[in-house]
């Protein structure tokens, strides 16, 4: 999800009232804050997973991999068709990316299968979804701005300076100085490029100068009277703390990182899109249906991932499913720009104080 509001009213703005939440503190807290835990707790169960020996022969990685593509990765990209195929606005409007689009994404699978390139296709999915997930932090780091009216030229430099050089500064970090081929599991491998080491140490300085600026700069606003905006703050600190937690604290197998870089991301988005429906849909219960469907279609493409891995030559498995996931990637990019939708800005996007938008409490 890259949502792209559009600010409204006056250029500058106190922080000094109530802080404004996208759906309400509760909800934001849950779904777009607060479960940055689960890059922490699917951490303890990679360290856990071996005494379940009785599943998937207690193979950690197996057992981490599993339960994150079943529960949580997959069924976040089944929610993707409630906006794209759910909605018959949004279907009418680019039909042609929904039906000849993604027949051409599955087209590009049919020729990665045939030419063996599996374990290419899994690793650039996995740099998209970073771009991918950053992207989606920016948005809710602009909703955030937006809602509150945080506009402030200085606010907005080391906001985004402070933002995109620290997510940056962990993925370069992370793809610095590899010199041995990238091991997804078992056989299936991949050799990437070796980064130099520059653009991460200049990154790193760039974040910690940002960062610097940034904290004087909130102490500035405490002692001036103009407030801070929490929602905004407490944003960046999760996604900047899973960022140098994954890419930076720890050192875990491919598939185990794809699964702490993404488990955070997968019930941010599920969590927007849940707001989505309630707003959007007519369907009765469409929250419960399409979250029915969506765990349903997880654990079956978990299944068959895990089969992949378990089976030498089976990685063909992956194709499809990936394919899936890269068109999700950049989809999403495309039916989130609130900015460029009126509808889906009157519905779902920022209001002046004291008329209805994003911070009214779903429904249902």
């Amino acid at each position: 999800m890259e949502a792209n509001p559009t600010p409204t009213g006056s250029a500058t703005a106190s922080l000094t009232t109530a802080p404004r939440w996208i759906v309400s503190a509760r909800y934001d807290s849950c779904f777009f804050l607060g479960s940055c835990v689960f890059t922490f707790l699917f951490y303890g169960l990679y360290l856990l997973a071996p005494r379940f020996g009785w599943f998937l022969r207690g193979d950690q990685i197996l057992i981490t991999y599993f339960v994150f593509t079943a529960f949580f990765d997959h069924p976040h990209i089944f929610q993707t068709f409630a906006r794209t195929y759910g909605d018959p606005v949004e279907f009418q409007r680019r039909r042609t990316l929904h039906t000849w689009g993604i027949a051409g994404f599955f087209a590009i699978g049919i020729v990665v299968a045939v030419l063996r390139l599996e374990a290419q296709l899994i690793v650039f999915a996995a740099l998209y979804g970073t771009w991918h997930i950053i992207r989606q932090h920016s948005g809710f780091l602009k909703m955030y701005k937006a809602l509150n009216r945080d506009r402030e030229p200085l606010d907005n430099f080391l906001d985004f300076g402070t933002f995109y050089t620290g997510t940056f500064a962990c993925f370069f970090n992370d793809y610095t100085d590899v010199r041995e081929p990238i091991r997804i599991y078992g056989e299936l491998q991949v050799v990437f490029p070796n980064l130099p080491p520059e653009p991460a140490e200049f990154l790193w300085a760039a974040f910690l100068t940002f960062l610097v600026g940034l904290g004087f700069r909130q102490v500035w606003r405490v002692a001036t009277g103009q407030g801070v905006n929490t929602p905004k703050l407490l944003l960046m600190a999760a996604a900047l703390g899973t960022h140098y937690f994954v890419f930076h604290a720890t050192a875990t197998p491919f598939l185990v990182a794809e699964a702490l870089e993404t488990a955070y991301h997968d019930v941010q988005y599920q969590g927007w899109i849940m707001h989505y429906q309630r707003r959007r849909l007519s369907i009765r219960h469409a929250v419960l249906k399409w979250g029915g469907m969506a765990l349903v279609y997880g654990v079956l493409v978990g299944a068959i991932e895990t089969l992949g891995l378990l089976r030498p030559g089976w990685s063909w498995l992956f194709v499809p499913f990936t394919m899936l996931v890269i068109w999700h990637y950049y989809v999403d990019g495309k039916i989130w720009k609130v900015s460029q939708d009126p509808e889906l800005k009157a519905l779902l996007g920022p209001a002046p104080r004291g008329e209805a938008g994003m911070t009214a409490t779903p429904a249902g």
